[in-house]
């Protein structure tokens, strides 16, 4: 009995184990497919990622492209659609979609003041007007404060003198290095031009939220007149305190049947005014933009990447460089 008896515990402790070593196998076995399957996802996932970023490139070059061969950017001519929204292109297994807009649409906040260091009254006037205009669009959002004007003001202009805007009642002060050197984490104002637009997340009063809302509005590049084939209807608007949102929807409408060849022309919408005309027309373009603003989306499968960017147009050489690019 005593013999039986052992050899059945041995049997028995046999079986133990083996159901141990099955189970560590089972284990180990389960999650050696687990980390393979996890690096084949991450192995795809990044395929496509790239795959992604390649259409997005693509879309950058179609971009540069339209604005190369374009025979006149200003009213679109020989332009096919990405000049007038967004237009998607099929690449490979996936696709891109294209925006392209006309740097000269916007508001230039380097030229705030003149070549002579003097305050540019019509240009603070037409930024205060849009601010205004943007803060009535979105009135459920914080209000946008003049404050950043002169802040503007003092962060592209050469002097260390704290601009104050005596025609504005409240946030009228700007920002110095003695501002900048005193935050949690110091740096000097630029005292010079904007190199980017971004760059205005730098400035004091400028906040994230704020700079979504006027990203689109305003620009850095150009000589600081707006392409009125082009603007978009607050910056029509902030032309003049004499144009009602009416004007600026008979305006763009006016060029959607046909872009205005010549300033002049303006005269011919219903509503402009003498003195509208006068107060707009030093303020207003039909040229070639120099500069494009270039949003490029690539999507692959469920993954998108996208590439933001400036081009500048050589108008004699009609070739087109990158001065600007950044993949999100």
């Amino acid at each position: 009995m005593n013999v039986r008896t052992g050899t059945t515990r041995q049997n028995g402790f046999v079986i133990v184990v083996v159901l141990c070593m099955v189970i560590c196998m089972t284990a180990l076995l389960l999650g050696f497919n687990y980390v393979a399957r996890i690096n084949l996802h991450t192995l795809g996932t990044f395929r496509r990622s790239e795959q992604a970023v390649n259409c997005a490139r693509a879309g950058l070059n179609i971009a540069i492209a339209v604005v190369r061969d374009s025979n006149s950017v200003a009213t679109g001519n020989g332009c096919p659609g990405p000049l007038s929204g967004e237009s998607v292109f099929p690449v490979g297994d996936g696709d891109c979609s294209v925006s392209i807009t006309p740097e000269n649409s916007k508001l230039n906040v380097n030229l705030l003041k003149d070549k002579n260091g003097k305050l540019d009254r019509a240009r603070i006037d037409q930024m205060l007007r849009l601010i205004d205009l943007l803060n009535k669009q979105d009135s459920d959002h914080e209000p946008i404060g003049y404050g950043m004007v002169p802040a503007i003001i003092d962060w592209v202009d050469s002097d260390d003198q704290v601009t104050c805007l005596p025609f504005v009642s409240r946030q009228n002060l700007g920002a110095e290095s003695d501002y900048y050197n005193n935050l949690d984490a110091p740096y000097s104002c630029r005292d010079g031009p904007l190199a980017t637009v971004e760059e205005l997340l730098l400035v004091k009063a400028v906040t994230p939220e704020l700079f979504s809302r006027i990203r689109d509005y305003i620009t850095v590049r150009g000589n600081g007149k707006v392409n009125i084939n082009f603007a978009s209807k607050p910056v029509i608007e902030s032309l003049s305190e004499k144009m009602d949102p009416i004007l600026a929807q008979m305006i763009i409408d006016r060029r959607d049947i046909k872009p205005f060849d010549a300033i002049t022309e303006l005269r011919e919408v219903p509503g402009i005014t003498d003195e509208i005309y006068t107060t707009v027309r030093e303020m207003v373009t039909v040229d070639s933009s120099e500069y494009y603003h270039v949003i490029a989306k690539g999507t692959a499968g469920s993954l998108s990447r996208t590439i933001v960017a400036i081009v500048q147009k050589n108008m004699a050489m009609k070739n087109v460089d990158v001065v600007s690019y950044q993949e999100l």
